[in-house]
């Protein structure tokens, strides 16, 4: 693995990326703001727009698919994260906008019908909105912003479906609960799915017709990838964990730990390869189950099937045809004999020496589709489609055509994404969001002092525990990468990170003013801040907990009945009322509508759960300290004492005021992220690893133990426990 970069720092690079995607294809537009590369203008022939995305490092995935034939707009996320919610419903609005009524003038891919429309004639006219699918790789942060993005899209009128990518098979028959509540992941087959539905789409195909064609081609598509090291993220200290002549099968995308590590000395250096090939047909054919006689199911005698074989990004072109040879000798033993055979950089890992291979069905997928419809059979040509035309430069067989001269003007470019943007909806576009933009009901709610003030909290105290939290994920960001690069992919710091950093420069931009905005307010705004800068899992889960947080806390001040607690007198505050804990409790029940994560899953849900239910976890009286056992995360101590409130010390911490509830929730909340160590995952990326129940040296999860940190570091600012808290900012 090399570690040397000509870029040293990822900061920056990803729009530079896109800029040099944008750079190959006249057709092509870059909004930056929110990373989308779509076309422009619209293709005339479509009623459907197909597009897709994911985490940066897996280039030239998405963007460079991005063209007429293939995706009509693809959105990245930072490197290895997912794209939020908010970037992917800029790529789904400008992906819909049908473009001005024209001519069908298409010299490009003249010979294309159009397969849904018996009145097709040579002017058509456009519809207010293209329908969209989106084609997702089966990630869990792909699966939470693509889904949330989706639903919001539909709010907006937007008739939007999806195709959930799973073709990964190295776990498919692992008898592990954790594999089958995660399902297989998403591989390089993702890119076969896009140029099959986005050459469809072309033909002018209904969206009904484009999701029943892709759920049947991903049932019947099987990949399995390889590495011989993990990839290296520019900016990033990397230990190698794989002895020379080792390789791990089932590496993911995302430089998380295959399934099996390999010693390849142990199959003789001459026959290594044949051996490792011939383990991995062997688990593709075998994906699903065998039939009488012992013959494997899933390619019968005499279908036609096509081979895609993906370099991961480190592998040399003359491995790369050596393997073509293997792959297909093996194949020809089980009487496979591929009628189409694809071989480059398609979806990558970085710098990652390694492949994946993948075999797609095609008489199965059309036996399927006869079956289900008569008509949409007549229609569908997997191989026809994947031989159509594309002006995607990086699709391998590609025809395009350059039709535009000089110099690209990106600002141009991008006021014409946000005058689309604009005209598709009327909600703000705006990835800056201010503090100047005011509440829907802010001009009829008091003054934001009155409600910290009725509810006895200081708004100084709660943005230095805001300024508390975010500096101790900064100072815990090594030890919380540390923790993911053994049992994930080794960007659970970053992620932190990143939130803390963009937390902070909002405080000081004053674009977050605790002093002058009420409790949801400042929920919200944190929300929104990590739904826009954080990425990934966690920021999607962040984003949507504290959206929700927010909601729950202006719904019980406006409805203060509907707590627990007693009824408000008429001289009390709606804020006075308002049980700050049972609103985080509504939050959490809302954040579980998205994810199937419960406690003992070894997620971050492990910390969040007992923080938020006081009848989780320990958390007794105030002071309480609790010593983490001696060898155990590094001897960490918590302390959660001095409330600041002096009826506290006979109080029980769980009944009281928000302080107190708090500290007790901290206690909780470290608990929670403890219980994690040893714990077998069941989702998440590390359930990708191979980890036994019980192991000693496994850390916490690293998800939990940020939570655990985050709520700590409040705590510790709201009590002035922060170094160099002295009331300045």
């Amino acid at each position: 693995m090399s570690s040397k970069h000509v870029y040293s720092s990822p900061e920056g690079l990803v729009v530079k990326s896109l800029q040099g995607a944008v750079a190959l294809n006249p057709s092509l537009r870059l909004h930056e703001p929110s990373k989308t590369v779509y076309i422009s203008p619209p293709s005339s022939q479509t009623r459907v727009s197909v597009i897709s995305g994911g985490g940066a490092a897996h280039e030239p995935a998405h963007a460079s698919y991005t063209g007429y034939g293939m995706l009509a707009a693809s959105v990245s996320g930072e490197i290895f994260a997912s794209p939020s919610a908010k970037q992917i419903i800029c790529a789904i609005r400008l992906s819909s906008y049908p473009g001005e009524a024209m001519h069908v003038r298409r010299t490009t891919i003249t010979q294309l019908s159009v397969v849904d429309d018996s009145k097709s004639s040579s002017l058509r006219t456009v519809p207010s909105r293209k329908d969209v699918l989106v084609i997702i790789n089966n990630y869990t942060g792909d699966r939470l912003n693509f889904g949330l993005a989706i639903e919001k899209a539909r709010a907006e009128g937007i008739t939007v479906e999806s195709v959930i990518v799973a073709d990964d098979v190295s776990l498919l028959h692992s008898d592990s609960e954790s594999s089958s509540l995660v399902g297989p992941r998403g591989l390089a087959g993702n890119i076969l799915v896009c140029k099959i539905l986005g050459a469809l789409a072309e033909r002018g195909s209904s969206l009904e017709n484009l999701k029943q064609v892709g759920d049947t081609i991903v049932a019947h598509l099987a990949s399995i990838g390889v590495g011989l090291e993990h990839c290296h993220v520019p900016g990033t200290i990397t230990r190698s964990n794989l002895g020379n002549d080792e390789c791990e099968v089932g590496l993911g995308l995302h430089n998380e730990q295959g399934v099996r590590r390999v010693k390849m000395s142990s199959w003789g250096l001459d026959s290594a390869a044949v051996k490792l090939v011939d383990e991995m047909v062997g688990k593709v054919l075998r994906s699903r189950g065998v039939v009488d006689g012992g013959r494997d199911n899933f390619i019968s005698e005499g279908d036609n099937t096509v081979l895609f074989v993906n370099n991961l990004g480190g592998m040399s072109q003359l491995e790369m045809g050596a393997l073509i040879t293997d792959i297909l000798a093996r194949l020809a033993l089980s009487d496979i004999h591929p009628v189409r055979i694809y071989c480059s950089s398609y979806m990558t890992s970085l710098n990652a020496p390694g492949f994946s291979l993948s075999l797609l069905n095609v008489s199965t997928i059309h036996r399927v589709l006869r079956f289900a419809s008569s008509a949409l059979v007549r229609q569908v040509d997997i191989l026809q489609l994947l031989d159509d035309p594309t002006e995607a430069h990086s699709w391998v067989g590609v025809r395009r055509f350059w039709h535009s001269d000089g110099q690209r003007d990106l600002r141009e470019h991008e006021q014409g994404a946000e005058k689309i943007l604009r005209s598709m909806t009327s909600q703000p576009h705006d990835f800056e969001r201010t503090s100047k933009v005011q509440d829907e009901d802010g001009l009829t709610d008091p003054p934001a002092t009155a409600y910290w003030q009725q509810a006895d909290i200081s708004p100084e105290r709660v943005e230095y525990g805001i300024i508390g939290a975010c500096r101790a994920l900064l100072a815990e960001e090594s030890v919380l990468t540390e923790y993911d690069t053994i049992v994930g992919d080794g960007d659970c710091g970053t992620t932190f990170a990143r939130g803390a950093k963009a937390i902070l420069s909002a405080i000081e931009k004053h674009l977050i003013e605790v002093s002058k905005l009420s409790p949801d307010q400042v929920v919200g705004r944190i929300g929104d801040v990590f739904e826009d800068n954080m990425g990934g899992t966690i920021g999607a889960l962040f984003a949507i907990f504290f959206t929700a947080w927010s909601s729950a806390i202006k719904f019980r001040m406006i409805n203060p009945s509907s707590s627990s607690s007693s009824p408000s007198s008429p001289t009390s505050s709606p804020a006075h009322n308002v049980q700050f804990m049972e609103t985080l409790s509504d939050a959490l029940a809302s954040l579980s509508h998205h994810t199937p994560a419960k406690p003992g899953d070894r997620t971050l849900m492990d910390a969040l759960y007992p923080l938020c239910n006081p009848s989780l976890g320990a958390g007794k009286a105030r002071g309480a300290v609790v010593e983490v056992e001696a060898g155990s995360v590094d001897g960490r101590v918590i302390t959660v004492a001095d409330t600041g409130n002096p009826a506290a010390s006979t109080s029980n911490v769980d009944s009281n005021t928000p302080q107190e509830s708090f500290a007790a929730a901290c206690l909780r909340a470290h608990e929670g992220a403890l219980s994690t160590r040893g714990m077998k995952p069941k989702l998440g990326r590390a359930v990708y690893v191979e980890i036994k129940e019980g192991d000693s040296e496994l850390p916490p999860d690293p998800g939990a133990w940020g939570v655990a940190v985050l709520v700590q570091g409040f705590w510790d600012g709201f009590c002035g426990r922060v170094p160099g808290q002295d009331g300045q900012r």
